[in-house]
């Protein structure tokens, strides 16, 4: 299994704290009005806590990048000068966190992260209450607001950066939501082709993951004040290492093991997710062989059935040509690491960081 670069960790742990003291401080102020109030601040924290934190990752360390090329210091991470850097980071991940509540609705998925889903067991808690309405209607509007309510902390988190930060992260935002919107259009029209996939990967995962995290933390650094030429650099390092990312969660997310994904493997299959490695089984497929990927986005689908599909997905050469597109993405995205203008160190940490979302296991 690949270990996350220790870079990243030590991000990870101080965004995880930063998010838990923001949620404490809002389950306190609420407690004191209802207690009520609190169980939604507890729902969001059970989904917050326990993700890669590679948002604010990609985002720390291009700010620690640009800061130094400005001729500033570079503390611990933690310490004051390096906070908004760290609210930005605990911003990306609540966002993350309000999308992937939202995604698991749309998805009806049952677990994230090992955990049962928030409209699952808020629809189970209907049940077991004895309350009033429908149970799947009641776990998807607690879910939705949920979500919501992660939105609005991420926005809050954020506030502070400069304008110029702050129209990158307007703007990742509506890509995030064409890209969703797009995803389960082309899942419903069984669009599948590889324009497809590559637009939701670019707008989804490209950008949302690495890119735009990145162009915020090099914007955070001096008040606003980078050149295009740097943001053009981040977007040439950043867009393949988004790539790479999604290809290997389309891997994953049919060959992955469920306990370490930490969600059920064989959904994207039964959602009829448009991935580029289903696009290249199906041009590359037998008449017999596309009999049987005919059965994508059925949600009837057995183990059995996606066993069936993913030995296609083998067979038909698209699970190596995948492996091979990402070690390609990873070896442009290395390349163009060094018009990165930082110091030598951040490069590399960078650069480990693109090594680790191109290998991962999970």
């Amino acid at each position: 299994m690949t270990q996350p670069p220790n870079e990243l960790g030590a991000i990870a742990d101080i965004v995880d704290q930063r998010v838990r003291q923001v949620l404490e401080d809002e389950r306190i102020r609420w407690a004191s009005t209802d207690d009520r109030l609190v169980e939604a601040i507890e729902e969001l924290e059970r989904m917050s806590i326990g993700g890669k934190r590679l948002r604010a990752a990609f985002c720390y360390w291009t700010w620690a990048g640009a800061h130094m090329a400005a001729g500033g210091e570079l503390d611990e991470p933690g310490s004051h000068s390096t906070e908004m850097a760290i609210d930005a980071g605990a911003a990306f991940e609540l966002l993350q966190t309000f999308a992937l509540i939202h995604d698991d609705v749309m998805d009806d998925a049952d677990t994230r992260r090992g955990e049962t889903t928030i409209h699952v067991a808020a629809a189970n808690r209907l049940h077991e209450e004895g309350w009033q309405g429908e149970p799947r209607r009641y776990g998807d509007g607690v879910a939705i607001l949920v979500g919501d309510l992660a939105h609005v902390y991420a926005d809050r988190l954020l506030s502070p950066a400069p304008v110029a930060a702050q129209l990158v992260w307007d703007e990742l935002r509506i890509e995030l939501n064409l890209g969703q919107y797009l995803d389960m259009r082309a899942a419903a029209a069984g669009r599948l082709d590889r324009e497809t996939a590559q637009r939701v990967a670019t707008f989804k995962t490209a950008l949302y993951t690495i890119v735009r995290p990145m162009q915020v933390g090099a914007l955070l650094a001096n008040d606003g004040q980078i050149s295009q030429d740097v943001l053009d650099a981040i977007d040439a390092f950043g867009r393949p290492v988004g790539q790479a990312f999604q290809l290997r969660d389309d891997l994953l997310g049919v060959l992955g093991d469920r306990q370490r994904v930490g969600k059920p493997v064989g959904d994207d299959l039964r959602e009829g997710k448009a991935t580029e490695l289903l696009a290249i089984a199906i041009e590359r497929a037998t008449p017999e062989q596309k009999q049987t990927l005919s059965a994508v986005g059925n949600r009837a689908l057995t183990d059995a059935d996606v066993a069936e599909i993913v030995e296609i997905l083998h067979a038909t050469g698209a699970v190596t040509e995948i492996e091979s597109r990402i070690d390609f993405l990873t070896k442009n995205a290395t390349e163009a690491a060094t018009d990165l203008p930082f110091d030598p160190g951040v490069r590399k940490i960078l650069v480990s960081l693109a090594n680790y979302v191109a290998a991962r296991t999970h």
